[in-house]
């Protein structure tokens, strides 16, 4: 008797520790999807918050560049109030290794949830298996961004959208006014100043001939000044056209830098980064750089005496230069599990009150609106951003073959041989066009 007796005492109790679990997970589930955690319970079709890995450039634990302290705040904002209860950890990543990177991290089916992509490279990333179309959510999600740059259309290749733009950039040309009484007139006004202006410690003009780095320095003047030459690096059909007579144009133009003295040969081993860092120092009197490097070069002692204007052109072609735009962009992961959740922080790069914090570090916005914003138009140098948008507005982003990089390094090599070897220009264009085309059929 005593042994049915105790034993219908612990069934109760197991019941009515049951019921309390349930009341329990009931109001912890009502408690959250109410906003205590922003977490959704099981019943819901919006997963949990997870944890998001971001590779990026920028490295939010330095503050050497204003953009890393933007970055920073941002992902502390979303993690602290995003809806989700998702958690963003940011993985640095130096520009120059990334492509590498996260295409062998995909190569093994493995990588972020979220990829930042410079425009120039999106294509090899499509390649490479890197990202995912993110189509779907892009385009609801455009109209609601006021005064975007682009439009859904003009962002697809093969039909989809891989990425969003959040800044844009283009190239300008810097120069020292204690050097320079007057900016240069056009691209042969500068060979010769320039070489006047050259000592034994100091360059005139530099562009960097060096392959690392994508060859960055080279093809970001390269293409501006071939343009304004008349000509371009592909046809419509995506066939290499750059050995033309605009392109041996600019090879010897490229070549009559080093006979004026505007450069030495220490040009061969310059990257962009060197460049800056020695016009910054004073070392570099003028150079070519991207909007993106102005908080880097508005850092130097010599700032007061640093001014910048659109890329100079050919006395005989487009003068200024037509611009090249690219810019930085976000995708989603290709082997991510959470591309909603992703999306759901990519979408914070495109507020008002984030693209007016970068605009602040002196990137481009992607917002038209933004140069409306009373803190904007009371920045010191806005009407210097004014110029650079105004400028970009005359280029459009474009999306380059995957194996630019490839190609990049081919040309500088070729030019390389033209400025320091006495190669022919035609010939070195000709076996780089040749071999391109023929490597891509389009013979």
């Amino acid at each position: 008797m005593k042994k049915k007796m105790f034993k219908k005492v612990v069934s109760i109790a197991l019941i009515l520790c049951v019921l309390l679990a349930m009341g329990g997970c009931q109001n912890s589930s009502t408690t959250e999807s109410e906003g205590g955690s922003g977490k959704k319970s099981s019943d819901s079709n919006v997963e949990e918050g997870v944890e998001l890995t971001l590779w990026i450039f920028l490295n939010p634990e330095s503050e050497e560049d204003p953009r890393n302290l933007v970055l920073k705040e941002i992902v502390e904002e979303y993690n602290a109030t995003n809806t989700m209860g998702n958690t963003v950890v940011v993985e640095s990543i130096h520009w120059s290794k990334f492509e590498s990177q996260a295409i062998q991290a995909a190569g093994a089916q493995s990588g972020p949830d979220i990829l930042n992509i410079y425009t120039d490279q999106l294509k090899q990333h499509i390649a490479g298996g890197t990202i995912q179309p993110m189509t779907e959510y892009a385009e609801e999600y455009i109209p609601e961004i006021e005064g975007y740059s682009y439009t859904a259309d003009s962002l697809k290749i093969d039909g989809e959208i891989y990425t969003l733009p959040w800044e844009s950039r283009t190239f300008t040309y810097w120069y020292r006014t204690d050097i320079f009484e007057s900016m240069p007139e056009d691209l042969e006004d500068l060979a010769s100043e320039a070489g006047s202006k050259s000592t034994a410690m100091d360059q005139g003009f530099v562009i960097g001939l060096s392959d690392n780095s994508n060859a960055a320095s080279f093809m970001e003047s390269f293409i501006p000044f071939i343009r304004s030459a008349g000509g371009s690096l592909f046809d419509a059909e995506g066939k290499a056209v750059f050995n033309s007579e605009a392109g041996v144009q600019v090879l010897e133009y490229f070549k009559s830098l080093i006979d004026s003295g505007a450069m030495d040969n220490t040009t061969i081993s310059l990257t962009v980064d060197e460049i800056v860092d020695a016009f910054k120092a004073g070392t570099i009197l003028s150079c070519n750089a991207g909007t993106q490097r102005a908080s880097a070069i508005r850092s130097s002692e010599l700032n007061d005496v640093i001014a910048s204007a659109p890329i100079l052109g050919f006395s005989d072609g487009e003068n200024p230069s037509p611009a090249v735009v690219a810019g930085q962009s976000l995708g989603i992961g290709k082997y991510t599990e959470h591309p909603e959740a992703a999306f759901d922080f990519i979408k914070t790069f495109y507020t008002h009150e984030n693209q007016v914090k970068w605009l602040q570090a002196n990137v481009l916005p992607v917002r038209s609106s933004v140069y409306d914003d009373s803190d904007i138009q009371e920045m010191s140098n806005y009407e210097e951003l004014k110029s650079w948008n105004e400028y970009a507005a005359t280029g459009q982003v474009e999306f380059y073959p995957e194996d630019y990089t490839e190609l990049s390094a081919e040309l500088v090599k070729a030019a390389q041989e033209v400025i320091f070897n006495e190669a022919d220009a035609q010939e070195k264009l000709d076996k780089v066009a040749d071999w391109y085309n023929e490597k891509n059929g389009l013979d």
